[in-house]
């Protein structure tokens, strides 16, 4: 007798739609996931059944098959062994599964992927290339490229990502806003500025917030143990939603959930499989320029930092359907965002005009009574392919609380995405096909 003690969490796209399993191995990507969570969920509906004999048990009537799954992922940059001067975001193999399935969940541009093989190299999301020596020099806030072919494929909304060389140790991180002439100017300041004749410009892959949200792709698992005999197969699983951590002195994790439609057992389809190699996003610390920031700059002492997305999945029912769901609807997808501040001697107060003084509300109490919207971002990358950075450019706060952290008076801030028209298009980039004006934008370089 063998148990089932060790897993591998594998996933393909189906491009074929709701009810339409995936069985084709070399579609499956395999997850460098922790054990993951999960429910096999059987509806029961208990009758009280005559059984003409005392203290027998009623039949049970059986219903339909479902289930929930999710795995929790520390982040992953590029491919290992990645070489930005002969590949780039967008050729086989070079995006980390975990980027491809949170650039589906938030629907991007789902439209543009046509098979596996595309979802897998991340044909839905916004992705730049190498462009040697294209920068003539930069600051905090903007890059001057040498031409605008060396910016050729950045569009608004994307990240962007310069250096001296592959393996620099200093980057400069930003999404880009607007350009004008040579000139790309970033949504914020970043933490460096690479500003080098000789510095090149390196592909990234952005996801972002879409409509298309409403047409996320459903997926495949393969859940497997160490032997050929321990395969579960769950279909149509959908993203119902995604957890990101991003604390200072922590590697970054996502927490991937969402449900399935129907599973069944495959004794041989089983086995442990080896994921690809990518390498791993570094903690987020300053000494390989990490950086995160509030209302639009630098923002020390951030504590219990999380970025949630959240989508209502309803179930369309159909009598012909297998396990009866036909499709599935979205609805209400958000991106919100928590954190905990400590009270600094610089905060700004305001009057309830919204005038700076000395007497009034705290600057984050002002704004949630103001409506006043703000931005919140997270950058971190060690060298070239081990780099990510997420942002909201505009947010509601929805909760401000005063606290206690420990001996030190903090405020737990909770912010939720909201309308954002600040991007320019820089080429023909549009809302459908590019993160130009994305109110959420991830990315990976």
């Amino acid at each position: 007798m063998a148990t089932w003690n060790d897993y591998s969490v594998s996933l393909a796209p189906q491009i074929s739609g709701f009810g339409n399993p995936n069985m084709t191995g070399a579609d499956y990507r395999t997850v460098k996931c922790e054990a993951p969570s999960f429910s096999f969920d059987t509806a029961v509906t208990e009758l009280a059944l005559l059984t003409g004999q005392i203290g027998a048990a009623p039949e049970r009537v059986i219903g339909r098959r479902s289930g929930t799954f999710g795995f929790k992922i520390p982040l992953e940059g590029l491919k290992s062994g990645y070489d930005p001067t002969l590949e780039n975001p967008g050729s086989a193999g070079v995006i980390p599964p975990w980027m491809c399935l949170v650039a589906n969940a938030l629907g991007s541009n789902v439209a543009a992927v046509a098979n596996a093989a595309n979802f897998w190299n991340g044909a839905h999301m916004n992705n730049s290339t190498y462009q040697a020596s294209g920068v003539a020099s930069a600051t905090t806030t903007a890059i001057t490229y040498d031409a605008p072919g060396a910016f050729a494929d950045v569009d608004a909304g994307d990240l962007v990502l310069t250096a001296e060389s592959p393996t620099s140790t200093t980057l400069q991180l930003g999404f880009a806003k607007s350009a004008a002439g040579n000139v790309v100017t970033l949504f914020e300041a970043s933490k460096n500025a690479v500003n080098s004749n000789t510095a090149d410009n390196y592909g990234t892959a952005t996801g972002w917030l879409s409509a298309a949200a409403y047409s996320q792709i459903p997926m495949t698992i393969k859940f497997t143990g160490q032997d050929a005999t321990l395969a579960y197969i769950m279909q149509d699983f959908v993203v119902e939603g995604f957890q990101v951590t991003w604390n200072s002195g922590e590697v970054p994790t996502v927490t991937i959930n969402g449900k399935f439609y129907d599973f069944a057992m495959d004794k041989t389809a089983g086995g442990l499989v080896v994921p690809a190699a990518f390498d791993r996003v570094p903690q987020i610390v300053g000494s390989v320029n990490g950086y995160a920031s509030l209302a639009g700059s630098q923002k020390c002492g951030m504590e219990s930092c999380t970025l949630d997305y959240a989508i209502e999945v309803v179930d369309i029912v159909c009598h012909a359907a297998s396990q009866g769901i036909s499709a599935v609807a979205y609805r209400n997808p958000r991106i919100r965002a928590s954190v905990q501040v400590l009270h600094d001697t610089a905060d700004t107060v305001y009057d309830s005009a919204g005038n700076a003084g000395n007497v009034g509300s705290h600057q984050w109490q002002s704004f949630f009574e103001r409506g006043v919207t703000t931005s919140i971002g997270c950058y971190v990358g060690s060298k070239v392919g081990r780099a990510w950075a997420f942002l909201i450019p505009a947010a509601y706060f929805t909760a401000v609380a005063t606290e206690k952290r420990g001996e030190f008076l903090a405020y737990k801030l909770d912010v939720e995405a909201t309308n954002y028209t600040g991007d320019t298009a820089i080429h023909t980039e549009t809302t459908t096909d590019s993160p130009l004006d994305s109110i959420f934008r991830m990315g990976v370089g």
